[in-house]
């Protein structure tokens, strides 16, 4: 996932989260407030009515007021009445009958929240005592004390009720009210919040995608400049200006990891083209001294038999020597080609009379369509070709074979090469075009450089071509290259005159495999 899509919907997860819990806490405290509210409501009332002791018929009274004041929702209040020597002053009819008198708290034996406040004019006079247990209170007489109200919530009848249990010493009040419309203002809430939630995470999920995406816009940046970076272009340098602060020592270390990898770069390649250089004039007075030798030498004799295997091993350092310098051009971009119109349809077949002298028992397959031209060097396409061919020689199995197929596709011209054996290792076949690379020399025909296949892929690239392993399995391995129909990259330094018969002499096309 990238970076950029985590980071919104990051945002979203973390603002849904805390969105979430302030609802949580929102509609706790709402919940709270509104049924501090109703209880405020509710002591009211039995403040009120507490402070005398009245006969049923106020009651009754105080039941149809409560219920004219809620003109929307009629029998919104309940009340039970009840004293301590006398069964019940007054139940409501619409009293559910799931909460029985047992179920609801019981109040203090004694009396201890004080009487409502006296006005002035009372304060300034002494009133008369209290009344006694079970004498009638007086109306003249002062406020009888109150016992401390207990407050539940109880849910009877598909209806939630808040209840006050309040009352005197000679009166019980069980005062409930209906939460039927502040559990409805609640669920609006809810609802507004569930419906709102999604806009406001799509809200901030797409504010965190502009916001991330111009954040990142630098990094986008210098990916582009970084990717345009490669072998021949190390001289190339990231501009710094514009960019954020943040970026500006990242713009600074990497413009230095390009000049020590250019500097590093230069010095390889210039100590490989440099001994290859070196190398190739003792290496030709040798051969020609040991060639002097071997005519020299009586025939069939044991100097002779000593000097011919060191005459073929220096012509094989030899061949190492001009494959190194070849690599070494193609790494400095200054691989020289001269492009000419090349059948590549003829030069497959005599590539493919090449590999049935060499087949030692293969069978050798091909299927070469007829008059298909490239743009091409010639001498560098016929060694490209005959890499493969060796290569395909010398990975194969006793009775196995070889198939070459050539064909137009479109604007390109596409070559199959085909061999039986017993495949490249997984662990392998991302190895196959380095340099030295050789797998286990017991599965191969004969001993290699490991070179053969690394030239290869250079010329293909040096051409606007791809080589690439298409396939190994145990059955066959299959490589296929890929050559521009109607032109190829211009040359980059220098013209040669050759021919692709001339190239079949020269030391420098012998063949060989990375994967020997």
């Amino acid at each position: 996932m990238k970076l950029r899509l985590q980071i919104a919907l990051l945002s979203a997860l973390l603002t849904s989260v805390l969105l979430g819990a302030c609802a949580y806490v929102f509609l706790r405290v709402q919940t709270q407030i509104s049924l501090n509210r109703v209880d405020r409501d509710l002591r009211s009332i039995g403040a009120a009515n507490l402070d005398r002791g009245f006969a049923v018929d106020h009651w009754q009274r105080l039941e149809r007021t409560l219920n004219f004041m809620a003109e929307q929702q009629p029998g919104r209040y309940i009340m039970q009445v009840s004293g301590p020597q006398f069964d019940d002053y007054h139940r409501s009819e619409n009293w559910p009958k799931s909460i029985t008198e047992d179920s609801l708290p019981k109040l203090a034996a004694e009396a201890t929240e004080p009487p409502e406040p006296l006005d002035a004019l009372t304060k300034m006079q002494r009133g008369p005592r209290p009344p006694h247990v079970g004498e009638p209170p007086r109306r003249d007489g002062p406020p009888l004390p109150r016992k401390p109200t207990l407050f539940l919530t109880r849910v009877a009848e598909e209806h939630t009720y808040r209840i006050a249990v309040m009352g005197s010493s000679r009166t019980t009040f069980v005062l409930g009210y209906d939460l039927a419309e502040i559990d409805a203002g609640m669920d609006e809430l809810k609802r507004a919040f569930f419906i709102g939630l999604p806009v406001i995470l799509l809200g901030i999920a797409g504010g965190a995608w502009l916001l991330a995406g111009r954040a990142l816009k630098p990094i986008e940046q210098l990916t582009k400049t970084v990717e345009s970076v490669h072998a021949h272009g190390l001289d190339q340098r990231l501009d710094s200006r514009g960019h954020a602060g943040e970026f500006q020592r990242l713009i600074e270390v990497f413009n230095a990891m390009l000049a020590r990898l250019e500097r590093s770069f230069h010095q390889s390649n210039r100590f490989t083209a440099d001994a290859a250089h070196e190398l190739r004039t003792p290496l030709t007075i040798l051969q020609g001294e040991l060639e002097l030798a071997l005519q020299e030498a009586p025939h069939d004799s044991a100097e002779q038999r000593r000097l011919v295997p060191l005459l073929d091993e220096v012509e094989h350092l030899k061949a190492i020597v001009e494959k190194l310098l070849l690599l070494s051009q193609a790494d400095a971009a200054k691989l020289p080609l001269d492009l000419q119109s090349v059948d590549l349809s003829e030069m497959m077949h005599e590539v493919i009379a090449d590999t049935e002298i060499l087949a030692d028992g293969l069978r050798i397959e091909h299927d070469i369509a007829p008059n298909i031209r490239v743009q091409a060097d010639p001498v560098l396409l016929h060694q490209l070709v005959q890499n493969l061919a060796a290569n395909a020689l010398r990975y194969n199995q006793p009775g196995g074979h070889v198939r070459f197929v050539l064909a137009r596709e479109a604007e390109h011209v596409r070559l199959t090469v085909t061999n039986t054996g017993p495949g490249i290792p997984e662990a392998d076949r991302d190895k196959i075009f380095q340099r030295f690379h050789r797998a286990d020399p017991a599965r191969t025909r004969s001993q290699g450089t490991g070179l053969g296949l690394a030239i290869a892929k250079e010329i293909a690239t040096a051409h606007g071509g791809a080589l690439e392993l298409l396939s190994s399995d145990k059955d066959e391995t299959v490589f296929v290259l890929v050559l521009n129909a109607g032109h190829s990259t211009p040359p980059v330094m220098g013209s040669r005159q050759r021919s692709f018969s001339a190239a079949s002499k020269t030391p420098s096309t012998q063949a060989d495999t990375p994967g020997d």
